[in-house]
């Protein structure tokens, strides 16, 4: 089956500057796809689904297919979709090559699988790509993680390599995925030796990085610190997404973000507020 190039919306919330984006629109051009790059300006990590409501943004073009903008990964999509490339729809929203992980709970404040879930709720099939980092560099100083630099390339040709499975298996209505599904991909930081293979597996309910918090007594200011939230020696304690990453394998999971739960959990919850629910 011959696979037509897909026209992509590229996007991250580590900037446009940053080395992951700058690895994947490289792959995904020498793959043949068209690709059109909106990013946020600069670094908005853990930005989760938040939007800019009360100021202009400020967009400037890089190149003929690349702007960046002023703003959280989720207006680089919503941007990009209902005003950029209103004429021009993607097939395919991409975000990342994250610098970091985004595992478990992580992905609930992550602006990388934020942005591809804006894409996905917009009807598109959408894709979030992290490359994970060792905790031993998290305590150099200066802090440069040349584990995670490394994978960069291979995390994108990955991806590019998942891309093209989908598109040669997809349905009779050249779906990548299936409405209202994305994926959420995560690369261990090891050399191809060290990686186990690729696990298909759901998101684990526990943290990979817990936040931490001190408090100056004096100016009452709150200084954020990051630690593990999960014990690297033993990732058996963990499941799903989390412990596998931790294992050395590619992580892929199918994520469905949904605010209703299976009526199997809330009949319960149904019966409970029988009286409120009579109300008039």
């Amino acid at each position: 089956m011959e696979v037509k190039p897909l026209h992509v919306l590229l996007t991250n919330d580590d900037g446009h500057a940053a080395p992951g984006i700058k690895a994947m629109r490289k792959a995904l051009r020498a793959h043949g796809h068209r690709v059109n790059m909106i990013a946020p300006s600069d670094e908005q990590s853990a930005a989760s689904m938040s939007t800019t409501m009360v100021r202009v943004m400020g967009l400037q073009r890089i190149d003929d297919d690349g702007w960046h903008l002023d703003a959280r990964p989720a207006d680089t999509v919503m941007v990009a979709l209902r005003r950029l490339l209103e004429n021009d729809p993607p097939d395919l929203v991409v975000s990342g090559i994250n610098f970091g992980p985004n595992l478990g709970l992580g992905l609930h404040a992550s602006g990388t699988v934020a942005a591809a879930a804006v894409g996905m709720l917009h009807g598109l099939p959408a894709i979030a790509v992290s490359a994970g980092m060792l905790f031993e560099e998290s305590r150099e100083n200066p802090r440069l993680f040349p584990s995670t630099l490394k994978v960069l390339e291979p995390a994108a040709e990955f991806t590019c390599e998942v891309i093209r499975n989908l598109s040669e298996t997809g349905n009779t209505e050249s779906r990548l995925l299936p409405p209202g599904l994305m994926l959420n991909i995560n690369y261990p930081p090891l050399p191809p030796e060290h990686i186990r293979g690729v696990s298909f597996t759901p998101v684990s309910r526990g943290s990979m990085i817990e936040m931490v918090y001190e408090v100056c007594g004096d100016t009452g200011r709150v200084t954020p610190s990051f630690l593990p939230g999960v014990d690297p020696a033993a990732p058996e304690r963990e499941d799903g997404d989390i412990r596998a990453h931790l294992e050395g394998y590619i992580t892929i999971s199918p994520v469905r973000p949904d605010w209703n739960p299976p009526e199997t959990e809330t009949s319960e919850i149904r019966k409970r507020l029988a009286d409120v629910l009579s109300w008039r």
